[in-house]
């Protein structure tokens, strides 16, 4: 009994922390789908929000050019660059 419960617990805690070890966010992710010369490593990401109707919105920073990002699943995602 003992035998399985450790199993349990180590199989809990292998599957738990191997989602921080890869955790690139869905902001990160979109941005660089979505810019060419962006890779994933090069994109910063600021005011992220999400709004109870599951968009996700958020400003990414990338080789320094600013765009205005958003995401919705049943939707596409998009990413304009802010002329200032």
């Amino acid at each position: 009994m003992k035998i399985i419960l450790r199993i349990m617990v180590a199989s809990i805690l292998v599957f738990g922390l191997s989602g921080c070890l890869t955790n690139t966010s869905i902001a990160v992710q979109a941005t660089s789908y979505n810019i060419a010369e962006c890779k994933k490593e090069d994109v910063t990401i600021s005011k992220e929000t999400v709004e109870l109707n599951g968009e996700h919105n958020w400003i990414a920073e990338c080789n320094g050019k600013v765009y205005d990002c958003t995401y919705l699943a049943e939707s596409d995602t998009g990413c304009y660059e802010i002329i200032e």
